[in-house]
């Protein structure tokens, strides 16, 4: 157990300087405006395959725009939030 420590300690320690890098050079300089998103960002199609349920091997290509993408995932949060609510509205006991 002590040399599982004394590795990691090691490790974390030999790691540092790179880390302290990586955090420097990702920093912006302070005169310089953060990059707003243009609409060609938000109209690029982003591409994900998708597990169709009941099987292991297929997936299924879908893309979409940045837009689309968001406003299917809200909509999914939505119907997942108004199933959760119907199940509490009829587990709620009455009287």
């Amino acid at each position: 157990m002590k040399k599982f420590g004394l590795g990691l300690a090691m490790l974390l320690l030999a790691a540092q300087p790179f880390v302290a890098s990586i955090a420097t050079a990702q920093t912006a300089p302070a005169n310089e405006a953060p990059a707003a998103t243009t609409a060609s960002e938000s109209e690029k199609e982003i591409c994900k395959a998708e597990k169709p349920t009941g099987t292991r091997l297929a997936k299924k290509k879908t893309c979409r725009t940045k837009a689309e993408w968001d406003e299917f995932y809200r909509l999914q949060r939505a119907e997942t939030e108004q199933m959760q609510r119907n199940d509490m509205a009829i587990k709620t006991p009455k009287g």
